[in-house]
């Protein structure tokens, strides 16, 4: 369904929707329109698979059963603890996602932490004030935040805006490394870079880019 929509449109909508809850409201009202979910309230808790996409609003949304299609979520809170089939929308002011994603993960948030579990088939692209990336991720990664750790294997290239970056003693990167930020890469010794790096400061950080390949 929303591979020909825009996801911010989409994520706007289900703001829309998620004001038509009263203020006090602690239940979730559920509609389907074929194989689709909707739902929007105070609390949102899904406990059965869904057969098709799943769009959900919330001050918690909470998804603890598979989804066989897209899943796009906005809360406060957001936790993901069960596989969804294609591609992941969400933003939140803390979104915890930690089970398989089959296809690309697209995520925004105050903070944002990808589980162990979180296996992502596709790409990722993430924004966040505190950003952190343990879980597999089989193509490329785009992350900008305040403080980004990558402490997981990405098969794809990574590009990265951060005040600070981190690569933790699981981080194995197979491709390049692009990242601009206001600190040099902090990596711990066992954390491994199969391709490039390049590190480009922030405006005013440094008067041109420095270029390492022998990492």
């Amino acid at each position: 369904m929303f591979k020909r929509a825009s996801p911010v449109l989409v994520l706007t909508m289900l703001l829309a929707a998620a004001g038509l809850q009263a203020a006090d409201d602690s239940t979730a009202g559920v509609r389907r329109f074929g194989s689709d979910t909707f739902i929007a309230g105070g609390s949102v808790r899904v406990d059965k698979p869904v057969p098709g996409d799943l769009i959900a609003a919330g001050g918690n949304v909470d998804v603890d059963a598979p989804v066989s299609g897209d899943a796009v979520l906005v809360g406060g809170n957001l936790r993901v603890t069960a596989k969804v089939e294609q591609d992941v929308y969400a933003g939140g002011g803390r979104v915890i996602l930690d089970a398989p994603i089959g296809h690309n993960l697209r995520v925004t948030g105050g903070q944002v932490d990808l589980g162990p579990m979180a296996a992502v088939a596709g790409n990722v692209s993430v924004a966040g004030g505190q950003v952190s990336l343990r879980g597999p991720i089989k193509g490329a990664l785009n992350a900008v935040g305040g403080r980004v750790l990558i402490d997981g294997a990405v098969d794809g290239d990574v590009v990265s805006t951060a005040g600070h970056l981190t690569l933790g003693p699981n981080a194995r990167l197979a491709g390049k490394l692009r990242y601009r930020g206001g600190d040099e890469l902090t990596r711990d010794p066992a954390a491994q870079i199969a391709g490039a790096v390049e590190y480009m400061p922030l405006p005013g950080r440094g008067a041109s880019a420095q270029r390492n390949d022998d990492w």
